[in-house]
């Protein structure tokens, strides 16, 4: 055989030789890139549907714990036949109502058994006391079942037969001290809210929540919901993880990563599981405000297909077939180069930097588009991220504001002000400084309610606010404490600025002009007040209890006028 042969045939046969080492090294590196991506693509996803599943329920936890603590709410459950203590509760559950996102709302009471609910539609408005629940009847076992396990709030997926819908529930214990006195909440369709936040219109990503027990809660496919499993007894088949995967090893991978998710909860655990006979990556992270975890499933043959990296072979093949000695150049130019870019800026991609500065643009072929998608998607990555994060940073400041400003007066709510109150008596501690607090309260304001309506009764509120706010110092703080009660705190009070504005604020209010009845005929208000001068180291029960003596001793005067604590003390 001529010389040419020979080393044609030794070329093929180091080419082949090269061919192989190249296709093994070409594989483990794709793969390792695939799992790479995987895993912070994972972490992307799962935070990203965590906050997409809390941003539409905390608003509705916050609402729903307000509600079980409504004052009204406890009168009523201790006194469940008094009509007063009734309407004033069923005014209460109303208002309320306007307020939750689904428009609906329910309370149940330990103790007389009763249901209480309304929807959108108001469709039992004057009926809002639907039933009674009975522990006889299986479709009331949720209500007794959530009382003994005696959690402050829970989150359940349930069917309710009686009133005839589905629904994401938040049950939310009503408490005295340690009594239980019923349950309090609102519901989320099941139907909009799985749209709305489960759904995932990326093919490949299935997201999905579970409980303690592994009974899936949410997924887009309802037909794996474990509806009411909390009032499911012991024994009975679920619906759980186990629907899902059929190997027994990743079944006990997937509930030893939410063990881990919940003992690290600000991190995303991923685990590689087969479902189908595919390979799927589970990221999955535990969401302490519901108690429940989430589970993303990326199937990776969808997401990222191995044979995007086959053509990577073909490029080497043929770089060694025209000049195999240019073959580490060309390797290392094409390929390696280009890749240890892409993987420099995926590390920036999950640090949250941009990736520009890392990507090496002089890949050919399917590695320049491997690049060029990666640019694409880190941008929209990054920009998505940005955005969420601007979301989340405005949808919580919009409930940190709703949770502390009265709607009406736009002035502090009693919880703002509870907090204001604590945070400027620590500091008057601290500086040696005094703190002057006024308690009033608008005079017959029931009269008014009822003779002339809500909406003037709404309007007197608003006018009392409007006249505080005129007698007050910029620095000095004014809340509506609840009803037709308000509390002015002010700082670097002495007993003289506190003895003035109590007197200006009777008089201010007493001299508006603008309330007017149905009939556009002027209506006169009048407020009691009751002032206290804090003392050294007074606290703040104590702070409040003068305040509101002061407060009744003005109203025993005949009121309409202000009454200090020195004054009822002497």
């Amino acid at each position: 055989m001529n010389l040419k042969p020979r080393f044609l045939l030794l070329t093929l046969v180091l080419a082949l030789i090269s061919s192989v080492g190249v296709w093994w090294s070409v594989r483990m590196l794709a793969e390792g890139i695939v799992e790479q991506w995987a895993v912070r693509y994972a972490e992307k996803q799962v935070l990203y549907d965590k906050s997409r599943t809390l941003q539409p329920l905390l608003r509705e936890i916050a609402l729903s714990r307000q509600l079980a603590a409504s004052s009204r709410l406890r009168e009523l459950a201790r006194h469940p036949g008094d009509a007063q203590r009734l309407r004033e509760a069923i005014a209460e559950m109303e208002s309320y109502r306007h307020n939750f996102g689904d428009k609906s709302y329910f309370v149940a009471m330990a103790g007389s058994g009763h249901y209480f609910h309304n929807n959108a539609a108001n469709e039992y408005a004057g009926r809002e006391l639907r039933y009674t629940l009975d522990p006889r009847d299986p479709s009331h076992a949720w209500f007794f079942d959530l009382i003994r396990m005696n959690r402050d709030m829970h989150i359940n997926v349930s069917p309710d037969a009686k009133l005839g819908v589905v629904k994401l529930w938040i049950d939310v214990l009503m408490r005295d001290g340690e009594q239980v006195l019923g349950i309090a909440g609102t519901g989320l369709d099941l139907s909009e809210f799985l749209r709305n936040v489960v759904e995932e219109g990326t093919p490949g990503i299935t997201s999905l929540f579970v409980d303690h027990a592994g009974a899936i809660q949410l997924h887009r496919d309802q037909t794996l919901i474990d509806f009411a499993s909390v009032s499911k007894r012991q024994g009975t088949q679920k619906k759980s993880l186990n629907l899902l995967f059929e190997r027994a090893a990743d079944q006990a991978a997937v509930r030893a990563a939410m063990r881990s998710a919940e003992a690290r909860p600000e991190k995303v655990v991923s685990v590689f599981v087969q479902i189908g006979g595919r390979r799927h990556l589970a990221g999955i992270a535990h969401v302490a405000e519901i108690d429940w975890y989430e589970i993303t499933l990326l199937d990776l043959d969808v997401l990222l297909p191995p044979h995007y990296f086959y053509g990577i072979l073909g490029l080497y093949i043929g770089s060694m077939l025209v000049a195999l000695l240019l073959f580490n150049l060309v390797l290392n130019r094409l390929v390696l180069t280009p890749l240890g870019s892409l993987d420099r800026a995926m590390a920036r991609v999950a640090d949250g930097q941009d990736p520009s500065p890392q990507l090496d643009r002089r890949g050919a072929g399917e590695v320049r588009r491997l690049i060029q998608h990666f640019g694409r998607m880190a941008s929209a990555v990054l920009q998505a991220r940005r955005e969420l994060e601007h979301k989340v940073s405005e949808r919580t400041a919009a409930l940190d504001r709703l949770t502390k400003i009265d709607p009406m007066t736009e002035l502090f709510n009693r919880r703002g002000m509870s907090e204001r109150l604590a945070a400027e008596l620590e500091r008057a501690r601290r500086e040696h400084g005094r703190l002057g607090l006024l308690w009033l309260d608008v005079d017959c304001f029931k009269a008014i309610n009822d003779g002339h309506g809500h909406a003037v009764g709404d309007a007197a509120l608003k006018l009392v606010a409007r006249s505080i706010q005129s007698q007050i110092r910029p620095y000095d703080v004014a809340a509506r404490w609840g009803g037709d009660e308000f509390v002015v705190l002010l700082q670097g009070a002495t007993a003289e600025a506190l003895d003035a504005l109590g007197e200006r604020l009777c008089a201010a209010v007493a001299a508006a002009t603008e309330l007017r009845d149905e009939q556009g005929h002027a209506l006169r208000l009048s407020v009691s007040v009751g002032g206290h001068l804090a003392l050294p180291q007074e606290s703040l029960d104590s702070l409040l209890n003068q305040a509101d003596r002061a407060l009744y001793a003005a109203k025993a005067a005949g009121r309409g006028r202000y009454c200090g604590s020195a004054a009822v003390t002497a």
